[in-house]
């Protein structure tokens, strides 16, 4: 029975709901661009979806959304927001570091490099704080 392990806060299920919602846990590599792929997929539906014919371009290359679309746009974008957050979250967890560290994807220069470096950097090989080696 010694062998036996009973579940704890580092056992994480992962699914599409736990990649894209929740904080907790570590995220791989492969996960983390499947991740961001089903993000911008979303997104880019839900674009299309919504503002279809309602998107025009000025004669200065300026995208014009009717003042009846902000509201859905906003939503989008901080839908978007939160996921990608979660995303970096995870990701940064399977380095070691802590999660503020998204916080660089609110510049958007420092944002894009951290986007790769998450993408590139090889995770740590051996449990950490916040959790057991994902499947790799």
């Amino acid at each position: 029975m010694a062998d036996q392990q009973s579940p704890d806060r580092n056992t994480q299920t992962h699914n599409v709901l736990w990649a894209l919602m929740k904080f907790s846990g570590r995220m791989n590599r492969e996960e983390y661009w499947w991740a961001n792929a089903v993000l911008l997929g979303c997104s880019l539906v839900a674009f299309r979806v919504l503002f279809a014919g309602s998107i025009e371009v000025s004669s200065e290359g300026e995208i014009l959304l009717p003042d009846s679309m902000m509201a859905p746009f906003f939503m989008i974008m901080m839908a978007s927001l939160y996921v990608t957050f979660a995303i970096s979250v995870k990701r940064l967890h399977d380095l070691g570091w802590p999660g503020i560290v998204a916080a660089v994807f609110l510049f958007p220069a420092i944002g894009l490099m951290a986007f790769f470096m998450l993408g590139f950097l090889k995770g740590r090989n051996e449990p950490n704080k916040y959790g057991m080696v994902p499947p790799r």
